[in-house]
């Protein structure tokens, strides 16, 4: 869908047109899943933040004023939204009972594919494993930066935007979690 079509779509939710705004929630709700699972590495939890980012993009949707892209703009409530969960996770320190890690319970973390030579794609296996399995010990900014960086592909500005900092603070944390990440994949590369 193009930048524009997206905007016209706003301006008919903006205008009260529900089905407009259904139609932003498809385009954009499998993408807010996944973010969301990435910083939150729980699937209900998960499902709980992209249920809030929508209700908080429809309650604020007249507050969009066009000044970025849709897309951004919904990734930041997301990010922020995710945060506080995390937070009141932390505060309240209990484990789920539900938590699976099999394959089948949790969404995968993906990493640019190397290609159909069975080397590369164990290497690419252990990466990922490693990647997963470190990612979730970041503090949650140095996390949120690295994933939008590495696993969504956003340039440094829009990462500025959609975290609400400056391109110094994303760049210090993207310098930080990449440092740390190295480090665990050292014996890899």
């Amino acid at each position: 869908m193009s930048g524009n079509d997206v905007n016209e779509l706003v301006r008919r939710a903006q205008a009260g047109e529900a089905q407009a705004f259904e139609t932003l929630m498809r385009t954009y709700d499998r993408q807010i899943l996944h973010l969301a699972y990435q910083m939150l590495d729980n699937t209900m939890d998960a499902e709980d933040v992209t249920q809030e980012v929508f209700m908080r993009a429809y309650r604020r949707l007249s507050d969009f004023r066009f000044e970025s892209e849709f897309f951004t703009w919904l990734y930041r409530i997301a990010v922020n939204c995710a945060i506080s969960a995390r937070r009141r996770r932390l505060r309240n320190r209990h484990a789920s009972i539900d938590r699976s890690d099999t394959a089948a319970d949790s969404f995968e973390r993906r990493l640019k594919d190397s290609g159909h030579e069975p080397d590369k794609q164990m290497i690419q296996q252990e990466i990922r494993e490693t990647v997963e399995k470190h990612l979730d010990k970041l503090p949650i900014m140095q996390r949120v930066v690295f994933f939008l960086r590495f696993m969504e592909d956003f340039k440094i500005r829009e990462i500025a935007e959609i975290t609400g900092s400056s391109e110094g603070a994303v760049k210090n944390s993207l310098f930080r979690s990449t440092r740390k990440m190295r480090k665990h994949l050292a014996h890899l590369i």
